[in-house]
């Protein structure tokens, strides 16, 4: 009896000791969390936070996993680490917390997919999450809402398969908000495609259920976007009610500067160029942000420019490039895309202004700086294409090949570092197989139209043949019975 008792008291030991071990560990993880989450990824603290995790169980360190994984910015050693994390996590955590992992990996991939090469890694996972855990209706949704956004960049008939998946969960859960965001997503895959029509339908839905909704407060309104395909659409005047209608929610005027650019496009679409311009120079008085300043200059000139008021355009264009150049000294940047642009559109307004000498040396000026960045050597090719263009209108047969064979020599040094064709294929293809679809489309209707014509045509044929026949009888009945008489 004594033994049974002494082993008792053994065993409500040995559970007491394992439940504040647990509780312990609970503890120290919701603290790692914490501390993670006020941490800098890819910091000594955050890092030295993951590795004490590795000393937990399966359980809490899958946590942490899943709370490092989510505190990665854009930057692409960030991303690519977050990824090892959440990958390491899917593969420990217990069903439950592995339909957390597994959404937050998918919504990693889609940020990811076009900054690393992840592509294959990524569709094999879409492909199996679903035979390795149980979604929620809810998390299958959004799972389904994740992988069209990861397929935007990959496979546009993909992406359009899952978006409407999602949108058929969303609507059989009643989840109004996650419609309007799906409904969004599927607009910006028309607007991608060009296919504006589609792409405000789209909108027009998800403003629908807007109006209805409870959750107006948890849905990011999306008039910019309704307002920038009206615009598409040469819809000018209603896509000005709908940049009202962004300008109420900002708090003053200190945003006004990029909604600026939006709203004098609409008012230059309706041929108000002097109401375009006092938009921009009211935007251009409360921006202090580099760029955005030199984006509303460029525009006012860009106004003059189509009125044909060159020399204010001059004036204007060289004021932009005045400004971007001591503010590239200032934030030590070299020879950024910006620059090259404001001379490339300085040149064109000297050509046409008829100074062709000016803008022939201003361009060569231009073409003949170094440019180091992906986007400036974008952008300098630019510039010598249009010097070809003059020397080619010129006669200057000598100059044309000369800076041909700089713009070449650019452009390759570009392709043996940089390949951002794959999403521009993305495009073609699809677009391809979009344009095949519709051929073989017509080629049915036709062909069912052609099998209509022979069947009008054998009946009518039959009708008149009939007729022939009836009249024949007819006749020869008629004259027997004149005959008998």
């Amino acid at each position: 009896m004594r033994q049974n008792v002494i082993v008792a008291c053994l065993g409500v030991m040995v559970l007491l000791l394992l439940s504040s071990c647990r509780r312990g560990e609970k503890m120290r993880t919701e603290e790692l969390c914490r501390e993670l989450e006020s941490s800098v990824m890819l910091s000594p603290v955050f890092d030295s936070l993951v590795n004490e995790a590795m000393h937990l169980p399966k359980f809490f360190r899958s946590k942490v996993l899943l709370t490092a994984g989510t505190r990665y910015s854009m930057k692409r050693e960030q991303l690519c680490r977050a990824k090892v994390y959440l990958q390491e996590a899917f593969r420990i955590a217990p069903r439950d917390l592995k339909r957390s992992v597994a959404l937050e990996l998918a919504r990693l991939y889609g940020s990811l997919v076009l900054r690393d090469d992840c592509t294959e890694e990524a569709i094999r996972f879409m492909s199996t999450v679903r035979s390795r855990i149980v979604f929620t209706r809810e998390d299958e949704a959004e799972f389904y809402y994740l992988k069209a956004r990861f397929f935007k960049s990959i496979n546009m008939e993909r992406a359009f398969t899952a978006v409407g998946q999602a949108l058929s969960l969303y609507k059989g859960l009643s989840d109004v908000k996650g419609q309007i965001e799906t409904y969004c997503l599927k607009a910006s895959l028309h607007g991608v495609l060009e296919e504006y029509e589609e792409q405000y339908a789209c909108y027009e839905e998800a403003y629908r259920l807007l109006r209805r909704s409870r959750t107006k407060n948890q849905v990011k309104p999306f008039y910019e976007q309704m307002a920038a395909s009206l615009k598409k659409l040469g819809r000018h005047e209603e896509a000005l009610l709908w940049y009202e209608e962004v300008l109420k929610e900002l708090p003053d005027s200190s945003g006004f500067g990029r909604y600026g650019v939006q709203v004098s496009e609409a008012y230059s679409g309706l041929g108000y160029h002097e109401k375009a311009r006092d938009v921009l120079k009211l935007g251009l008085k409360n921006e202090t942000r580099g760029g955005l300043r030199n984006v509303l200059l460029c525009r006012i000139a860009d106004s003059f420019m189509r009125e044909g008021l060159r020399d204010s355009a001059l004036v204007y264009l060289k004021t932009a490039i005045d400004f971007y150049e001591g503010y590239a000294k200032v934030n030590n940047l070299k020879i950024p895309r910006v620059m090259l642009v404001n001379y490339l559109n300085y040149g064109r307004c000297l050509w046409e202004d008829g100074q062709r000498d000016s803008a022939i040396v201003y361009l060569n000026e231009a073409g003949n700086k170094k440019a180091e960045s992906r986007e400036s050597q974008l952008a300098q090719a630019q510039v010598l294409e249009q010097l070809c263009e003059y020397y080619e209108e010129q006669g200057d047969r000598q100059a044309f090949c000369e800076v041909f064979y700089r713009r070449d020599s650019i452009m390759e040094e570009y392709q043996s570092v940089y390949d951002d064709g794959r999403y521009r294929r993305v495009l073609e293809r699809y677009k391809n197989q979009k344009l095949l679809r519709e051929i073989e489309e017509m080629n049915r209707k036709q062909e069912e139209t052609n099998w209509w014509l022979v069947l009008s045509l054998i009946m009518t044929v039959g009708v008149i043949a009939s007729v022939l026949v009836y009249t024949w009888i007819s006749w020869g009945k008629l004259k027997e019975h004149n005959h008998k008489r």
